[in-house]
């Protein structure tokens, strides 16, 4: 087989694999920024909380939504003070945060200063408590914030672990001028 042949074949493959089709591009904030949907997650419409973008992992166990908030002109964006603002309206919202929430600064996601923090979450529903995780990561866009939110139950399998991180991970900003 020729050089030609085989870069035929690899191209068919990864074509035709999984792998090719599980995941689809989405543009949101008039598309300056995007994320890949895994194909087996569901668009469609959330809460009437704000969000950008909402959608459904498998067979319900969760949920992924993005939010942008506004930076004023001639402002900076405080990630810290957003993220704490987010947890105190979580525990308003009447939900138990139960453990100390950890954030963690990264300097450079896609180009740009983020924090992400981990809030493990309980609810009393009847006699049951329901225990999930708000995973949380705010994204410092200078004039905006863009907040992304992964709600997913505990414990987690790592099926749907991958499919949120890997949305997260697909985070990008549309280059100027392309």
């Amino acid at each position: 087989m020729n050089l030609v042949s085989l870069r035929q074949l690899a191209l068919i493959l990864l074509i035709l694999s999984p792998a090719a089709t599980r995941a689809q591009k989405v543009s949101f904030a008039q598309e300056r920024f995007s994320v890949e949907i895994p194909a087996n997650w569901k668009q469609g419409r959330g809460p009437a909380d704000g969000a950008i973008l909402y959608c459904e992992a498998p067979d319900g166990d969760g949920s992924f939504s993005i939010y942008q908030l506004k930076v004023a002109k001639d402002h900076r964006a405080n990630l810290e003070a957003t993220l704490s603002a987010r947890i105190e309206a979580i525990r308003k919202a009447g939900l138990k945060v139960s453990a100390e929430v950890k954030a963690q600064k990264q300097n450079n996601f896609d180009g740009k200063p983020a924090i992400f923090g981990v809030v493990p979450v309980e609810v009393r529903h009847q006699e049951q408590v329901v225990k999930f995780t708000y995973y949380l990561v705010l994204v410092d866009a200078k004039d905006s914030v863009i907040i992304m939110q992964a709600a997913l139950p505990r414990p987690l399998t790592p099926k749907l672990q991958q499919g949120a991180l890997g949305i997260i991970q697909s985070f990008r900003e549309k280059e100027k001028g392309s």
